[in-house]
C-alpha cells in the first residue's frame, strides 16, 4: 500500500491499482532502424578489423542501449540546439577515421603510446580507440557544455562491460584501457590536455567528420538563425575529407570544399583539435577549394 498526499489528507491505494499507460502521443526517434549510412559504416568497420577489435565493434554496434544514447544525443544536438550530427553516424565516421589514422601512423613506424611504453600491444590501442571514440559524444544528450564529462559518466558502464568480455578477470589491461578510454573522451574537445597517441588520434579524427552530410538534417529542419548556424553552413561547403598516407608525414588529411566558407571548419574546428593533439607533428593538413591550388595548413 502507498500513501499519497491529496489536499492535506492521505489516500490509500494498492500497487495493483497502478496501471502504466502507453505514451501514444510521444514521437521518438526510430531507436532500432539503422540509416543506410549507418549500415554502410557498420559494414566498413567490421570488414577492416579483426580479433578483439572486431569482436568489440560487433558488440557495441549492435548494443540497443548505446544506440539509444546516440539517438537521444542527436535529438538534443539537432532538434533542440540546431547543431550538427552527434549521433550514431558521427560516432561511426569518427571511429572509422581514428582507426585509419592509427593504422597509417603505425605503418610508418610511429607507435601508439601503449606499444611505445611497453604496456600493451597495437590491438590494445585499437580497443581503447574504439571504446572512447564510439562513446565520446553520448553526453550531448545531457548538455552541450562540458558534454565530454557527461559522456564519461554515461559511457563508463559500457567500457567496463566490454573490457570484462575481452580481458580476463585480474588482467591489468582492464584498468589501463578504462583509463585511456576516459582520456580519449575527456580530451576530444581540446579543452583538457591529453598526452597519449591514442587520445590524440581520436581528437583529430573527431574533427575530420565535417562534410556536407553532417549538416544536412539541421539545414532541413530550420532556416532561422540558431546557435549552430556557422557549423552547418560551413559544413555544407565541405564535399569530402580524404585521409591517406602523406608525402612527407605519415598522414595527410585533405578537405575538399565547394567554397571558402568551408575554411571555417578547417581553421576553427579541425586545426583547433590538431594543435592540441600529440600527433600534430605527424600530419599534413590541406584544404582544396574547387580547382584552386591546395592550401596547406600543416606540412
Amino acid at each position: 500500500m502507498i500513501n499519497e498526499p491529496s489536499r492535506g489528507r492521505y489516500v490509500r491505494f494498492a500497487m495493483e491499482d497502478i496501471i502504466e499507460m502507453p505514451n501514444t502521443e510521444s514521437v521518438f526517434p526510430d531507436w532500432r532502424t539503422a540509416s543506410p549510412k549507418q549500415t554502410e559504416l557498420d559494414g566498413a568497420l567490421l570488414a577492416r578489423t579483426t580479433g578483439k577489435v572486431n569482436k568489440l565493434l560487433r558488440w557495441m554496434l549492435e548494443d540497443d542501449e548505446i544506440n539509444q544514447y546516440h539517438s537521444w544525443a542527436n535529438v538534443v544536438s539537432v532538434r533542440r540546439l540546431g547543431y550538427n550530427d552527434h549521433g550514431p553516424v558521427h560516432a561511426r565516421i569518427s571511429t572509422y577515421n581514428a582507426l585509419k589514422i592509427l593504422r597509417l601512423l603505425n605503418e610508418a613506424g610511429f607507435e601508439p603510446s601503449l606499444v611505445k611504453e611497453e604496456v600493451g600491444r597495437y590491438e590494445d590501442s585499437q580497443v581503447a580507440v574504439v571504446l572512447g571514440c564510439l562513446l565520446h559524444d553520448i553526453g550531448m544528450g545531457v548538455a552541450r557544455e562540458q558534454h565530454e564529462w557527461h559522456s564519461i559518466h554515461l559511457a563508463d558502464e559500457f567500457i567496463k562491460r566490454y573490457l570484462a568480455r575481452l580481458y580476463k578477470e585480474g588482467d591489468p589491461m582492464r584498468a589501463v584501457l578504462r583509463a585511456m578510454a576516459h582520456e580519449i573522451i575527456v580530451g576530444h574537445m581540446a579543452k583538457v590536455r591529453i598526452h597519449s597517441i591514442e587520445a590524440g588520434v581520436v581528437l583529430v579524427a573527431d574533427g575530420t567528420d565535417m562534410s556536407k552530410g553532417r549538416a544536412r538534417v539541421p539545414e532541413m529542419l530550420s532556416t532561422d538563425p540558431v546557435v549552430g548556424d556557422i557549423h552547418r553552413y560551413s559544413a555544407n561547403a565541405i564535399a569530402r575529407v580524404e585521409i591517406e598516407r602523406g608525402e612527407l608525414k605519415p598522414v595527410r588529411i585533405t578537405v575538399n570544399m565547394t567554397n571558402t566558407s568551408g575554411l571555417f571548419q578547417v581553421e576553427e574546428v579541425l586545426m583547433t583539435k590538431v594543435k592540441a593533439s600529440p600527433i600534430m607533428g605527424e600530419l599534413e593538413i590541406c584544404a582544396v577549394v574547387n580547382a584552386e591550388p591546395p592550401k596547406f595548413y600543416l606540412k
